[in-house]
């Protein structure tokens, strides 16, 4: 099998893709401008992404001069390292595990991506990939956003297929978990930014509680709400953090030379010497930060973590945890998360922060900061809720801000790099305030 099919058979499906509208330029590089067509890597060469300056919220889908609707393009802004980025998936089966949240008998079976430091940008054949395969975001946008087909135009990332890795040296790795309902797709900005800068960047999937998951045999799995809801909060954790678990696991045997694939599919060239399996942070969002709390609380492997706007449940919420914990909140007032943090406070044993992004909302910490204030004429969202989910903030900032301090977070506590970031305001990113 051709590694280029490592994505799932949507990967050869046709995909309506654009390259990004005029800029709101970011401050990101270009590693490998001339593997992409000359027109589209002149525009992404902008980093630009769609905001509401670039797409007025009163803004409608362009018509041609027929009158014929055509999609709205969407766009992500490019990563800011000097690596150039490689990604693959991984489809990994627990034969130990029932799957609970399945609706038939079946092991717990799992979708990984792995974005990395390519050692090139691997030439024609290795693709920009997708943000999302065609069969996942057919069922994102009924069921998610709420949008007719053909409406959006999606982006290709700035990920190359199953590109050679940089196996010069072993990279740290960096997990990641998304929120319940979401998507390992919904951490690409981070997760590229990451790679570009020298990391290994492993998103979970988890199946049934993830919005959409598509498998190599074709098969789209959806969330199961009510098998997912019919555990507590606290079992919802424990769960998706025997997922994480799991995966680390296998990428210990990535990274010894073994292919944990289950249908043993190629590996990108030279990717499990690119794994340092010794030095691993982890980060999620919503659910996925309260993921990575228990994560840190259960597995001593994982040596510091960030939640990204995420509750606190589980026995870390009363133990807390003693390794680095940032938590990184939006500004809306929730007050049932502010006091789970207030109570995981005392309980923090090590180096701990607490951030707050202004004018943000809880979709801030996700590409969806990105992607969907230009989608916003044709979502079929009530009115305010868009403002209320991504709040004020210019994606642009928001976007610079939360890979700024990641990236920070993750080189001072496994690679033991100094920062003044996490020192008090910075003049560079005045719209994060340093709670405590």
């Amino acid at each position: 099998m051709p590694t280029a099919g490592r994505a799932g058979p949507g990967a050869a499906a046709t995909l309506v893709t654009a390259p990004p509208p005029s800029p709101e330029p970011f401050e990101g590089t270009r590693p490998c401008p001339d593997t992409v067509p000359a027109l589209l890597a002149g525009l992404l060469s902008t980093g630009a992404l769609a905001t509401t300056a670039a797409l007025p919220a009163t803004a409608h889908a362009a018509t041609t001069t027929a009158g014929a609707t055509t999609a709205i393009p969407l766009a992500l802004p490019a990563p800011t390292g000097p690596h150039p980025v490689g990604t693959t998936t991984l489809h990994l089966v627990d034969p130990q595990r029932p799957d609970l949240w399945a609706p038939t008998p079946r092991p717990r079976e799992l979708m990984a991506q792995l974005w990395y430091p390519a050692a090139t940008c691997g030439g024609p054949a290795h693709r920009l990939a997708p943000w999302l395969d065609p069969a996942a975001l057919t069922h994102l946008e009924s069921d998610y956003l709420g949008a007719a087909p053909g409406q959006l135009a999606w982006p290709v990332t700035h990920s190359r297929q199953d590109a050679p890795a940089d196996r010069g040296t072993r990279h740290p790795v960096v997990l990641y978990s998304p929120g319940s309902r979401a998507d390992r797709a919904f951490g690409t900005l981070a997760a590229e930014d990451l790679a570009s800068h020298g990391y290994v960047v492993v998103a979970v999937d988890h199946t049934f509680d993830a919005g959409e998951v598509t498998f190599p045999d074709g098969r789209l799995e959806v969330r199961n709400k009510p098998a997912v809801f019919a555990m507590t909060d606290a079992g919802i954790v424990d769960y998706r953090t025997t997922d994480v678990r799991f995966v680390l696991d296998r990428l210990t045997e990535l990274a010894a030379g073994a292919d944990p694939d289950a249908e043993h599919r190629p590996l990108p060239p030279g990717l499990g010497a690119a794994i340092d399996p010794a030095t691993v942070g982890m980060v999620g969002h919503s659910m996925g930060g309260a993921t990575t709390v228990q994560t840190l609380h259960d597995d001593p492997r994982v040596l510091a973590g960030v939640s990204l706007d995420g509750p606190v449940f589980g026995s870390a919420a009363t133990d807390g945890v003693d390794r680095p914990l940032l938590l990184f909140r939006a500004s809306d007032e929730r007050p049932v998360r502010d006091a789970m943090w207030d109570a995981l406070w005392p309980h923090l044993g090590s180096w701990r922060r607490q951030l707050t992004l202004g004018d943000s909302g809880h979709g801030t910490f996700s590409d969806l900061e990105a992607l969907l204030p230009a989608a916003r004429p044709v979502l079929g969202w009530p009115a305010g809720q868009l403002d209320a989910f991504l709040g004020a903030l210019a994606p642009a900032r928001a976007v610079d801000a939360q890979r700024a301090y990641l990236a920070a977070f993750f080189d001072l506590h496994l690679r033991h790099r100094p920062t003044t970031l996490f020192s008090g305001p910075s003049a560079a990113y005045p719209e994060v305030r340093p709670d405590r």
